[in-house]
């Protein structure tokens, strides 16, 4: 699993629902393997910001590198 990769969460933590994030979430890799987690940046819901422009909310979460599976490699 490198930077870039696109994952999908295939298993539930009380870790990852802390950060909002739940089985079936897909995100993209940012930072590659630390102690077994990545940093995952996982797509979050669009949104109108003041200024009229549309944003994506984005949660960036430590995942253990097993609780991933790969979805596209980069």
């Amino acid at each position: 699993m490198k930077e870039l990769d696109r994952v999908k969460l295939i298993k539930d933590r009380a870790e990852y629902k802390k950060e909002g994030v739940t089985s079936g979430d897909k995100g993209t890799v940012m930072l590659g393997e630390r102690n077994g987690y990545v940093l995952v940046f996982f797509d979050g819901e669009y949104y109108t910001d003041e200024n009229g422009c549309v944003l994506m909310r984005e949660n960036d979460v430590g995942v253990r590198i097993e609780d991933l599976e790969i979805i596209k490699e980069s």
